[in-house]
């Protein structure tokens, strides 16, 4: 066992960034407003992204913060802060910025009760009573509006609605129950009663164009077609016109795992499962708008997002189980699916991260990951770990930021997890805000349970330096043009 891949030398900016935090825990209160960067702060690069050993740095042992407690990463010395006081409340998932676009509120849910709380972000915890703008119970799949700070966007039934959560005054965007293109089919499949993404698409980021499916739901007669997703359509919000349809066969409608649309709005991408009976061209599809044309981007879907890279083209960051990396997915016709190292080879697809799945090396993988591509130009691979997984590779319990740039992959770590997962709830889901200021994730802190009781949930928020992408690129570089990708 190579004992410089368990103990890694630790490097001389490190040891002067240890002595500024001892500084600062015996100087300072362990929260309040003394809790800031370091003068040069630098995160620890990941030396070689794709390689197995990279330097590992084992959790170290803290007490669990108290609710609105800032404090620094015994590791990397990012700023976190515990932002919940309520052990049922959580973000929705890795792919979704729970902050709306000033960060002045932030959507979570109660898993207990299964609505929904906007809370002011004005003073931590988040969740504290006097923090509370409203609660929401009768809209699924809830997104923030991009520009304004007040207008969450979801589904109801057939329709989507705006929501003013300040006032609580609703806006009808768009009933499809009504519409000429998909009445029709509503009429001919009497039992469809929802629209949908499935809880992992999402329009476009200027809310102009939408995937959606419609969602067939209990058929006694045909119980095969139970809540099975019958067909697939896009719409644009400006026009008000639905742009194509797409009949699902069976096979089709039983794997699709979601659906939604790139970024920019240029393409469908639908999130189908390679199983067995389904058509050989399923799986990660990219189509265009009116669906005639599909293309296999992988014969998988995993765990992914959606985003922009470096240089602003629209991607998709994925999981890929056939070779244990995550993969950049560029949404290029051109791009072809990866089945096996040697797939990699001329091909628009590249690998980003090795995920060492090794159960006979004392350095494999033992986390999950989700990914956040929420910031334009970059990824955010979180890890969960179970109870009893001991933590051996470098990338367990870890949060490391990837920069997006096909030729040159760069990552650094973030943060370590004293997150423990034993039911779905506890996953840890880290996800990126949309202006890359914030990284939010679950952390029970090492106390998991089984199911059915109830999680100990609290929220972590690690604050991104000013600045933090200078430390990407090469001197002199402006960090506007990463910003102009939006």
């Amino acid at each position: 066992m190579n004992q410089s891949i368990l103990s890694p030398p630790r490097p001389r900016s490190f040891k002067i960034l240890s002595l500024f935090l001892f500084i600062v825990f015996t100087a300072w209160p362990i929260s309040g407003p003394a809790q800031v960067y370091p003068p040069n702060f630098r995160f620890i690069r990941v030396p070689d992204p794709l390689a197995v050993d990279n330097p590992r740095y084992p959790l170290v042992s803290r007490p669990i913060p108290n609710p609105g407690e800032s404090f620094f990463d015994l590791r990397f010395g990012a700023l976190q802060s515990r932002v919940t006081q309520s052990s049922i409340v959580r973000h929705e998932y890795s792919r979704f910025d729970p902050f709306n676009c000033n960060q002045s509120r932030l959507l979570v849910t109660r898993i207990t009760t299964g609505d929904w709380r906007v809370y002011r972000t004005t003073a931590k915890p988040y969740d504290q009573p006097a923090n509370l703008v409203r609660t929401i119970n009768n809209l699924g799949e809830m997104r923030w509006d991009p520009a304004d700070p007040a207008i969450l966007w979801g589904f109801r039934d057939l329709s989507i609605i705006k929501l003013n959560v300040e006032i609580g005054q609703e806006t009808l965007v768009k009933d499809f129950s009504a519409d000429p293109a998909i009445a029709p089919l509503l009429a001919a499949n009497p039992l469809i009663y929802r629209i949908t993404c499935m809880d992992e698409g999402e329009s476009s980021r200027d809310k102009r164009y939408w995937a959606l499916s419609l969602q067939n739901g209990d058929d006694p007669a045909h119980p095969e077609w139970s809540y099975v997703h019958k067909y697939l359509f896009t719409w644009d919000r400006l026009e008000d016109k639905v742009l194509g349809t797409f009949q699902l066969s069976l096979a089709q409608g039983q794997n699709l795992d979601w659906v939604g649309m790139s970024p920019n709005g240029n393409w469908v991408v639908i999130g189908g499962l390679s199983e067995q009976g389904v058509p050989p061209a399923w799986g990660l599809m990219m189509g265009s708008k009116d669906f005639v044309v599909l293309h296999q981007l992988s014969p998988d879907t995993a765990h992914a997002d959606v985003g922009l890279d470096t240089q602003g083209r629209e991607v998709i960051v994925m999981q890929n189980s056939r070779t244990d990396r995550v993969d950049l997915i560029p949404l290029d016709l051109a791009a072809k699916p990866v089945n096996s190292l040697a797939d990699y080879n001329n091909n628009l697809i590249k690998p980003l991260v090795i995920l060492y799945y090794n159960n006979e090396s004392p350095i494999g993988l033992n986390s999950g990951v989700h990914i956040s591509c929420n910031y334009p130009g970059y990824c955010l691979i979180s890890t969960n770990i179970g109870p009893d997984q001991p933590e051996q590779n470098w990338l367990d319990r870890c949060l490391i930021l990837v920069r997006l740039d096909r030729g040159k992959p760069e990552a650094v770590y973030l943060a370590k997890i004293y997150n423990t997962t034993a039911q779905y709830w506890e996953e840890t889901h880290g996800t990126i805000s949309n202006d890359g200021a914030r990284i939010i994730w679950v952390d029970n802190w090492g106390r998991p349970v089984p199911d059915p009781q109830t999680p100990h949930l609290t929220l972590t928020q690690l604050d991104m330096p000013p600045n933090w992408q200078n430390q990407f690129l090469p001197p002199g570089t402006p960090v506007l043009g990463l910003l102009l990708l939006y």
